[in-house]
């Protein structure tokens, strides 16, 4: 119940209800406060509700132990299904408009129309009800269902029951679909996601495989096409889905889930007396010693002549310099990227460590040559960065 027509809402659920306990049939329900859940993500109204039942679905099942969903979905259902895809600028999946299983999911009623489904309710009185929204051509399945498809059928009377034999043939010939993705994706050799750039203009189809490797990465037809644009454009372009994005990074684009929050990581201090300095174990991220502001690369201390040292941890920022250990010059710190081979998207990870606004260690990286340790270091103040 999506509560999103009041007292019809629940009159819908009452009919279900009423007539299941007649028969002694299992009843499930769940309310969701759609129109909130939407304000509050600024999602469709449609995707949240299709979220939402399908999670209800499945942990029904689960918690039941039922082998299958089988959904009503119908014909008339399937035809709109691939309408709507074309429109979209499907692929091949899509024009099967809506398979007849998946995973966990059935829908037996899917060669049967909507007249057949309304004809044997009325000989069986099996009441009904009708949503009054799937009047409001709006939204654009109502739009498909009460413009598209009958101007279709005005042009050619058979147009809809060859708009399902398509889905029914897609449907049959998705496995060897498959099967050559599979292969052409085999042989572009992903490795992390990265797709070398060579490889994907040298392909005979290479929309219709990029396609289908990012489509279960939440990306459209018309994404796919710009992330084709980009291809001969410089380091750094980007095109974005939902939950994705595509870079690209010399010469392969990578792949990559785009992260809704970054959490910074935590940085605690163990003053320790120099004498001790041997007996430290793995792992030492940074250890602080004092008098020189002196320290060591990698697992080793840096000196400061403060208990309470002005650190920052931070993500390093366009224009950061420093001097990596063993030069006596200063670099930037994307110059120094470049130099060790970093990807783009390795340097958005990448964190630095500052003392009184001068970097002291670029995480897990380089330490700056101005912190390596000196003969006259007395304490150590280690540094533990939790991630």
């Amino acid at each position: 119940n999506y509560q999103l027509r009041g007292a019809e809402s629940d009159a819908d659920e009452e009919l279900v209800r009423s007539w299941c306990e007649e028969r002694e049939i299992s009843f499930h329900v769940k309310n969701v406060e759609t129109q909130k859940l939407a304000d509050q993500t600024n999602r469709s109204i449609q995707m949240i509700a299709r979220d939402e039942r399908y999670s209800f679905f499945d942990s029904l099942r689960k918690e039941h132990g039922y082998g299958f969903t089988a959904l009503a979905h119908h014909a008339n259902d399937r035809v709109e299904s691939l309408l709507i895809n074309v429109l979209r600028g499907t692929g091949f999946h899509g024009l099967q408009g809506m398979p007849s299983k998946r995973e966990g999911i059935i829908r037996p009623l899917i060669r049967v129309t909507k007249k057949e489904l309304r004809d044997y309710a009325a000989e069986s009185s099996v009441p009904f009800r009708d949503d009054a929204s799937n009047l409001e051509t709006y939204y654009q399945r109502n739009w498909v269902r009460l413009r598209l498809i009958p101007m279709l059928e005005h042009s050619d009377t058979n147009a809809f029951d060859r708009l399902l034999r398509l889905c029914e043939r897609a449907e049959t010939e998705v496995p060897n679909y498959e099967s050559w993705i599979t292969k052409k994706l085999e042989e572009w050799k992903l490795e992390n996601n990265t797709l070398s750039i060579q490889k994907v203009q040298q392909s005979k189809a290479p929309f219709t495989i990029l396609k289908e490797f990012l489509r279960r990465k939440g990306f459209s037809s018309d994404q796919v096409f710009e992330v084709l644009s980009i291809l001969d454009s410089v380091s750094g372009s980007q095109v974005c889905s939902g939950t994705h994005r595509v870079t690209k990074d010399r010469d392969c684009l990578i792949v990559s889930e785009i992260e809704v929050s970054e959490m910074q990581p935590k940085l605690s201090f163990e003053l320790i007396p120099r004498s001790e300095l041997k007996t430290l174990k793995a792992p030492i991220n940074i250890a602080l010693i004092d008098t020189n502001l002196i320290g060591v690369y990698g697992n080793a201390p840096i000196s400061t002549d403060s208990q309470n040292p002005d650190f920052q941890l931070r993500k390093w920022q366009k224009g950061d310099r420093f001097k990596p250990l063993g030069m006596k010059g200063w670099k930037k710190l994307s110059d120094f990227f470049i130099d060790e081979k970093l990807s783009i998207l390795e340097k958005e990870q990448v964190w630095v460590l500052t003392f009184e606004r001068e970097i002291v260690w670029v995480i897990g990286k380089r330490l700056d040559d101005r912190f390596k340790v000196s003969q006259s270091t007395q304490k150590v103040l280690k540094v533990t960065v939790d991630s």
